[in-house]
């Protein structure tokens, strides 16, 4: 092999190293974006069903008891001192809880929901206010006929966060 042959043999063993290197870096690209996903879609299944459970309470704690029911009448969002997940009453009980995935090789309890059981690193943050009827992007200091629920979702593994709303109304 003379000295021509030698290089154009050095040269293609190094074109083939950089696209082997450069498959590399695209493959792990490529896994972290399936990871990603995959953490996103948990997320909102997680989301979607902590929204279904707040959707199948009361609108307030006061409709339990009567049945006409005045502004002053309702409750201040969050849960009384009494009350524990999953024991709500209502949907505003939701206020400012934090729920996590229960943590590796430890049984989940009756204070984690069901859409946790079996996932991992999940913080699922929940935020429930009165709004304006006309415009339910706007807080109310007051009591008003209107809730937003506000549920964000976030995993350790992911820097994304979903975030997801339910506008409810009486």
């Amino acid at each position: 092999m003379n000295t021509g042959q030698m290089a154009l043999t050095i040269g293609a063993f190094m074109l083939l190293g950089m696209v082997m290197l450069n498959f590399r870096g695209l493959n792990f690209q490529n896994e972290d974006v399936l990871d990603t996903n995959t953490y996103t879609q948990q997320a909102i299944a997680i989301g979607r069903s902590i929204i279904e459970e707040i959707q199948e309470k009361p609108f307030d704690a006061v409709f339990n008891t009567k049945k006409i029911v005045k502004l002053t009448d309702l409750t201040a969002c969050g849960p009384g001192s009494w009350e524990s997940y999953p024991g709500y009453n209502d949907m505003d009980d939701f206020h400012k809880k934090v729920f996590t995935s229960p943590p590796d090789g430890t049984a989940p309890t009756t204070a984690t929901p069901k859409c946790l059981w079996g996932t991992w690193g999940f913080t699922v943050t929940c935020d429930v206010r009165y709004v304006s009827d006309t415009n339910p992007t706007v807080s109310s200091w007051s009591r008003t006929w209107s809730k937003l629920v506000t549920v964000v979702i976030s995993n350790e593994f992911s820097e994304d966060t979903v975030t997801m709303s339910y506008l409810a109304t009486h």
